[in-house]
């Protein structure tokens, strides 16, 4: 069943939309069903819209992952023992067997980057679905030809098993595993589609591996440009993308590597960081997720929107940049006042490779309002210049922060690479 269940969402799901009305009626069609059915469901939901109609679901109030978590047991439209579903996905985690449901439900964490892990329940159905979805958007070939799937992963899924076939394998790659161990096991599987983090598509290709997959999909982490060009290079192939979460599949790459927002599943509304330079944080509404519904759900990450239709041809909204996270954005004081400017992960980004032309690796941490602690591969580089930073200060008018530059510290594990992020909460973020 499982495997029929897939094979009708991969013939269902659109490659691409020709036009914007496209979308908007298979947005519409879902969501009108959808609403109903997680009103009736989940007790939650059913307070949390109380004085909305169903009609006016664009504006229900927005939720995130705290409220999501301390609503657990009453926002799933199932009843399940979520305390005993803790201790059965705690288990799995150091056993590393995740094959265990709470009855038809699997279970999942989140790996918690943010300092709070998520939990996520789904049914054999959506299983089912979902893989489908990610076949039709990764596989890159038929579903009818033969494929072994490499999947890099911090858990495994008993999703993979259920749908696996003489023609699709999937292979598993436990991250808690040393790196070397894990590249040993991929040139004696010699997988023809690879999925993983960058940090440790980027360790393969740091390997010089000889591992020549046809197709190559970074997941899990941000793909930072310095990262991408690495990879590519070694591979001679386009690095593709699935921008995931514990909420859900959010975007996909097409042939040329843009990235779509899967808006054929999910409506996605744009909260704006700053319009001017489309920026935006991602509000989530998924009309195909039942057991645990995401109905304007309001994302961390910072987007960039792309101004331009992707050449491929696709009317979904083309995503240029995938920023960060608003936890990631650093804060320094103020020049002549008091209070923290706030400035986005790209701008920091900009500056560290402006520190020196051979950079191939980094990291910016913000310990304190006045001190940044910086990174850098290859290590003993000598004359890094401060003159990014210095000019980032001044065009954002605050104090200069510090730059300490260290040695590089990160080694891909089922730990995610951040390559910017803040360590401190500043006064007036509580």
């Amino acid at each position: 069943m499982s495997k029929i269940g897939t094979l009708m969402r991969y013939l269902s799901t659109p490659r691409k939309f020709k036009s914007r009305q496209q979308i908007l009626k298979r947005q519409k069609k879902g969501i009108r069903k959808h609403i109903a059915y997680v009103r009736d469901r989940s007790p939650f939901y059913a307070r949390h819209w109380q004085g909305f109609d169903n009609e006016q679901w664009q504006s229900f109030p927005l939720i995130d992952k705290n409220i999501m978590m301390e609503n657990l047991d009453d926002f799933l439209t199932v009843r399940l023992n979520v305390e005993e579903a803790r201790i059965l996905a705690a288990r799995a985690e150091k056993s590393r067997d995740f094959s265990p449901k709470i009855g038809p439900y699997s279970i999942g964490y989140s790996s918690g980057t943010s300092g709070s892990r998520g939990m996520h329940f789904i049914s054999e159905a959506e299983q089912t679905g979902w893989a489908g979805f990610m076949l039709k958007r990764g596989l890159g070939g038929s579903i009818l030809g033969r494929h072994k799937i490499g999947l890099i992963l911090r858990a495994n899924s008993n999703t993979f098993e259920s749908i696996g076939s003489k023609k699709i394998q999937f292979c598993f790659y436990d991250l808690m595993l040393p790196l070397a161990e894990i590249h040993e096991q991929l040139l004696r599987d010699q997988v023809d589609v690879l999925i993983g983090p960058p940090s440790v598509l980027r360790y393969l290709a740091d390997e010089k591996t000889t591992l020549k997959p046809r197709r190559i999909i970074s997941s899990a982490e941000v793909l930072d440009d310095i990262d991408r060009e690495i990879i590519e290079t070694h591979f001679g192939t386009i690095v593709h993308q699935f921008y995931s979460s514990t909420e859900g599949e959010i975007a996909a790459t097409c042939e040329y590597g843009t990235l779509h927002l899967n808006e054929g599943m999910m409506v996605i509304q744009k909260e704006w960081v700053d319009e001017e330079k489309r920026w935006f944080h991602p509000i989530i509404t998924d009309f195909k997720r039942k057991t645990q519904p995401i109905i304007r759900y309001r994302l961390n990450d910072i987007l960039v929107a792309s101004q331009h239709q992707c050449k491929c041809g696709d009317a979904r909204q083309s995503i240029e940049a995938v920023m960060g996270r608003q936890d990631d954005v650093f804060y320094l004081q103020k020049e002549n006042e008091e209070g923290y400017e706030k400035i986005v992960p790209d701008f920091i980004r900009r500056a560290v490779m402006q520190m020196h032309p051979d950079i191939t690796a980094f990291c910016a941490i913000q310990k304190s309002a006045e001190t940044i602690e910086v990174q850098l591969l290859p290590e003993g580089l000598k004359d890094c210049s401060m003159l990014g930073f210095e000019s980032l200060w001044a065009s954002k008018k605050v104090k200069a922060a510090s730059i300490n530059v260290v040695a590089y510290t990160h080694v891909p594990s089922t730990t995610k690479l951040r390559r910017i992020r803040r360590s401190f909460e500043p006064a007036e973020s509580l």
